[in-house]
């Protein structure tokens, strides 16, 4: 009976730990992949920035008449206490939007109310988070306050960016004439075809003379003709030879 028992615990193993040996580097795996951390590209709710943030206390727009008749210069102001560390604006012709970004800034306690001026249609204030050492493969995050201030428009304007004390603003000259709105958007890049197809003329023009030059028959020489001694002196017989 003994000599049962055991060859039946023999079987057993033999069958069983193989299988064991498969399953359990598998269900460590899931373990330690359940363990892990999601991967996830936000940043914690209680990350605070490692700088002093400037506050973003306003936008105003400001329209005044210039100098020329029926023109306005309209004027943004972006109101801080201190000031943000960096900025950077983007023109967006496609979308008809101007963004503009500052680092190291948050918003302040007041809301900042959305304005039109023409042709600014109104804009979107949002607080962001970047972490700055995304692009850079090792550094662990480092996260810092951004304020991303969108401009809606009906047509982009050539502006100008301005930077003094603790107001940055951009200003642009715009007319209530509509026929007179293109003086003022953002002209677009275009090829200018006349200029171009003058320089394909020129070229194929002195593409035909090389290949007529190459090609051309080879010139005959001319014929023969017998020398002209007109030119040569004379010589008269004035030695005898003994």
């Amino acid at each position: 009976m003994q000599d049962v028992v055991m060859e039946t615990v023999k079987r057993f193993l033999l069958l069983w730990i193989p299988i064991f040996l498969i399953i359990a580097p598998i269900s460590a795996e899931e373990d330690a992949q359940l363990a892990r951390p999601p991967v996830n590209n936000a940043p914690p709710p209680d990350v605070s920035s490692p700088v002093q943030n400037a506050v973003i206390e306003g936008i105003q727009l400001s329209s005044e008449p210039s100098k020329e008749p029926g023109e306005n210069v309209v004027t943004c102001y972006f109101i801080f206490r201190d000031k943000p560390s960096s900025y950077f604006y983007e023109v967006k012709r496609g979308t008809k939007k101007l963004v503009f970004e500052f680092n190291d800034t948050q918003k302040g306690s007041s809301p900042i109310p959305s304005a039109a001026q023409t042709p600014i249609l109104g804009f979107d204030v949002e607080q962001k988070k970047v972490d700055i050492n995304k692009e850079v493969k090792g550094l662990n995050p480092e996260w810092h306050d951004l304020i991303s201030v969108t401009f809606n428009l009906s047509a982009v304007p050539q502006i100008s960016v301005s930077d003094e004390y603790n107001v940055i603003s951009f200003s642009y000259k715009w007319s209530n004439d509509p026929a007179k709105t293109t003086k003022y958007v953002v002209k677009e890049n275009k090829t200018n075809w006349g200029i171009l197809g003058s320089l394909l003329g020129v070229g194929a023009i002195g593409a035909g003379v090389a290949i007529w030059y190459v090609t051309r028959p080879p010139t005959p020489p001319p014929p023969a003709t017998p020398l002209d001694t007109s030119d040569l002196p004379s010589h008269s017989a004035q030695f005898r030879f003994f």
